[in-house]
């Protein structure tokens, strides 16, 4: 579902900055990130935990990613970062479920 939301998000880019700007790019930056979040996510959740020894960090770049949505939030609180923020939150849960914690 993430992967979904930020490739809408870097698609939606032209029609919300006219000209291309640093906003512009920090918007596309993030629909390019999270598409790259997700995609290491899709590599190692799976139905039982993961092995793989970059697992612990897959597990924390999920949560970083996370704490990093709410301040953008409270930053820019619009529609479409609590959809972001709801669905890196889901991810986070779904690897800390999934993905061995710190030894």
């Amino acid at each position: 579902m993430l992967c979904l939301v930020a490739l809408a998000h870097a698609a939606l880019t032209a029609s919300i900055y006219r000209a291309w700007s640093a906003q512009a790019a920090w918007f596309l930056d993030a629909g390019l990130g999270l598409p790259l979040l997700g995609l290491l996510n899709l590599s190692h959740i799976g139905i039982a935990p993961c092995q793989q020894p970059t697992a612990r960090l897959v597990r924390w770049a999920n949560w970083g990613f996370l704490v990093f949505g709410v301040a953008t939030l409270l930053a820019v609180p619009e529609a479409r970062a609590f959809i972001i923020v709801a669905a890196l939150l889901a991810q986070a849960v779904a690897a800390h479920r999934t993905l061995p914690g710190p030894a």
